[in-house]
């Protein structure tokens, strides 16, 4: 049974104090010129962001711990961790006992060998899951073991280590890693990744796992790109309204057409897209939104209570 739905932005800056915030911000930019907005963000600023950070944080903790899942169901993106031109599925499910990963941050110098974390892994339903996505049409590849090829020492990707170890700090909730390709060819539409959700939400209806389904990545950002540090505020909110308004089947007709704003990290909506659809017209809560130009990304918080 799906009974939740969480959905949370992932920058580095996110997971990390103060001190850390202007070498991210200065890696991740390259030297693109800065929106003037960033002028405003005084360190006081910043510590107001990573003040409401871990709130939002602690507000989807919340909502995991009212809930009591027996899986967390993560979807999230990989960009060239495990996955390279090797081989680049559009949708992976991890099958295996356990994965692990670093959630140190190597583009801060940061060793990727070192603090990793194991999460447990729920095998036998992500192999029901499997079976189910098939059965519908979905070309979903399977890992049943964890083998990095792109950055071997990292591990699994920070899109399913960091956010995991903040809303399950005690990591006792056995995941399901589902990779939905954001970053590169072949990428799927947002229908596609929509109906995903609803086939998942199908999949899960009759199973006795109380299930939790959250969102990795996003919202608008560009990094280490041409608009680095710019944020498309106006599209992070029209999506939370869709989210927030029950209209999530709008958010179907994004990536249908070429958009700079559309590119590089804003592709990670495409998680936020299959969760809504595996929450199907539920009216999602925004906890938060933080257009944070230091972090440039547009942070976002929300979640879907099905029960109510």
């Amino acid at each position: 049974m799906l009974g939740l739905g969480l959905a949370v932005s992932h920058a580095p800056s996110m997971f990390r104090s103060l001190e850390h915030w202007p070498l991210i911000h200065r890696v991740l930019t390259d030297g693109v010129p800065q929106p003037r907005e960033i002028e405003k963000e005084t360190p006081a600023v910043l510590q107001s962001y990573i003040d409401r950070i871990n709130l939002g944080f602690e507000a989807l903790k919340k909502q995991l711990e009212a809930f009591k899942p027996d899986v967390l169901l993560v979807v999230g993106d990989d960009q060239g961790e495990v996955f390279t031109e090797a081989n680049m599925p559009t949708y992976a499910l991890f099958t295996c006992a356990e994965v692990h990963g670093s959630i140190n941050i190597g583009l801060i110098g940061e060793p990727e060998e070192e603090n990793h974390v194991t999460l447990r892994c729920a095998a036998d339903l992500a192999l029901h899951l499997l079976g189910a996505l098939k059965r519908e049409g979905f070309d979903v590849s399977e890992s049943k073991e964890l083998k990095p090829l792109g950055r071997p020492k990292r591990g699994l990707g920070h899109a399913f280590t960091r956010p995991v170890v903040k809303v399950t700090p005690q990591l006792n909730v056995p995941v399901i890693p589902l990779h939905v390709n954001c970053y590169f060819a072949p990428m799927p539409p947002a229908r596609q990744c929509y109906e995903l959700g609803l086939t998942i939400a199908q999949a899960l209806k009759d199973r006795p796992e109380r299930v939790a389904i959250m969102a990795s990545g996003g919202l608008s950002h560009d990094p280490r790109g041409p608009r680095a540090g710019w944020i498309d505020t106006s599209l992070d909110r029209w999506v939370l309204e869709q989210l927030r308004s029950g209209n999530a089947e709008r958010l179907c007709h994004l990536f249908e057409f070429d958009s700079d704003t559309l590119r590089s990290g804003t592709g990670e909506i495409r998680s936020w897209i299959v969760v809504a659809g595996a929450c199907g017209g539920t009216r999602a809560a925004i906890v938060d939104y933080i257009p944070a130009h230091h972090a440039v990304t547009g942070l976002g918080f929300a979640y879907f209570n099905l029960s109510t």
